[in-house]
């Protein structure tokens, strides 16, 4: 099947499966009592990963998603910040005893609109609770537009070991569509600092699919980002919800990619990345091969979360802050997104919980088989008979390979991989309005 036939038939929402069951699938019926069980539980021996939300941004780009909110001063940064620390110490009392940490994220948001003493006091509150040694590694994203000598020695002296810069694209039309002006020339001074100050890992943040972009800026996207050599990038598709976003709207007054279009763009950026030296990794990140994502995939060992794919080994994800998620082997838990409430229940002394899911044997082995889709491409499906005819309509498409039980993505099928793995989720109903579209 050709790709504008490929493309009309499978063009439509669906997950794009950093957890299972998704986050539509939350219910209200997590109790605090047992999410303080399943703290309780976390083993001393099993290291577990930390994530921090910081909902704050000083401009918002109108192609935003994310929980995240616009202040004119740092004071409601401080007083979050307080109330965070309360939260943290609030989790840490629930348990049992020490736990080692192997990776923490700071997302957001803005996360380097912190100052560098409330960076600190955050991390000073986890350490109460969780081991933090020379081999744990410290990631935050950053808004260039905030980066200057006096951040970056904060996070240094942090203990901050990796950057992910919210680049999205260069073009300067582009850039002021969406309400991001940001230079090539800001981005590599940015790049040079941190470098210098001893921040050597970094990750750019693309995106496809904004409004006047064209395939021909994404290639000069790529060729400029390129340029720059950072080890990792993560390419994302803008996924147009004003109905969620109301700040969205404003860009519908510009022509935006069509799917071919977008499509194509995907390609170009593939392309350029790769005759670059880069690998992709899983659907939409790409790492250089000395970079320990692309060692992951090759040892067949990636992962794949709420912060996208992963090195991390860790089973269970401790989240702080406003709509954050934590992520037990056989839970979810996801903080309430309204900052009064959140306010009011740590004061309280309780959780500020809001939804979540407990997951049966069912969920558990699902979730499985769809990160080894999402990551590695193949699996085996010798559980599923009931989806032979659906596996045979992906192979007769040019979607997988069939050997036996297991199955792989073809080359062809790599931009379908969430339309594959959607086969296997017992929730999934496509719905619009739930999921950004496949391509």
């Amino acid at each position: 099947m050709d790709v504008s036939a490929l493309l009309t038939k499978y063009d439509m929402p669906v997950p794009r499966y950093t957890s299972y069951p998704t986050a539509v699938h939350f219910n209200h019926n997590v109790s605090q009592n047992e999410y303080a069980n399943w703290l309780g539980a976390l083993s001393t021996d099993k290291p577990v990963s930390l994530y921090v939300h910081i909902p704050f941004c000083h401009i918002l780009c109108h192609y935003c998603g994310c929980h995240t909110k616009v202040v004119n001063s740092y004071n409601p940064v401080k007083a979050y910040v307080q109330t965070l620390v309360k939260e943290i110490h609030l989790v840490g009392k629930k348990m049992t005893g020490t736990v080692s940490i192997s990776q923490m994220h700071f997302g957001g948001g803005s996360p380097n609109l912190l100052e560098a003493e409330d960076l600190k006091d955050i991390l000073d509150a986890l350490k109460q609770y969780f081991s933090f040694d020379e081999n744990t590694a410290i990631a935050l994203e950053a808004d260039p537009r905030l980066l200057d000598e006096k951040k970056i020695d904060g996070l240094i002296q942090n203990g901050v070991t990796r950057i992910s810069l919210g680049v999205q694209d260069f073009d300067p039309k582009v850039q002021e569509a969406v309400n991001r002006i940001q230079p090539f020339k800001k981005i590599k001074e940015c790049v040079q600092s941190l470098r210098n100050a001893g921040i050597e890992q970094l990750n750019f943040d693309l995106m496809i699919g904004l409004p006047l972009q064209t395939v021909k800026s994404i290639e000069k996207n790529v060729e400029l980002a390129v340029s720059l050599s950072p080890d990792r990038f993560a390419v994302f598709a803008y996924a147009h919800v004003p109905w969620m976003k109301k700040q969205q709207k404003l860009l519908e007054k510009y022509p935006m990619p069509e799917t071919r279009e977008r499509f194509d763009m995907v390609a170009c950026v593939k392309r350029g990345l790769e005759a670059s030296g880069y690998q992709a990794i899983g659907i939409d990140h790409f790492a250089k091969k000395e970079d320990s994502l692309f060692q992951h995939l090759e040892h067949k060992t990636l992962r794949r979360n709420f912060q996208g794919y992963t090195d991390d080994q860790a089973e269970s994800i401790i989240s702080f802050g406003l709509s954050s998620i934590t992520s037990f082997r056989g839970a979810y838990v996801q903080n309430t997104t309204d900052a009064p409430t959140y306010r009011s229940s740590i004061e309280a002394g309780a959780f500020p919980i809001t939804r979540g899911v407990v997951l049966g044997d069912e969920d558990i082995v699902r979730r499985s088989v769809i990160e080894q889709i999402m990551c590695g491409y193949k699996t085996d499906v010798s559980v599923y008979p009931e989806l032979q005819q659906t596996l045979k309509e992906f192979q007769e498409d040019g979607l997988i390979d069939i050997d036996g039980s297991c199955i792989s993505i073809t080359k062809e099928g790599w931009p379908f991989a969430r339309i594959v793995a959607s086969s296997f989720d017992g929730y999934f109903e496509p719905k619009e309005g739930q999921h950004a579209r496949a391509v």
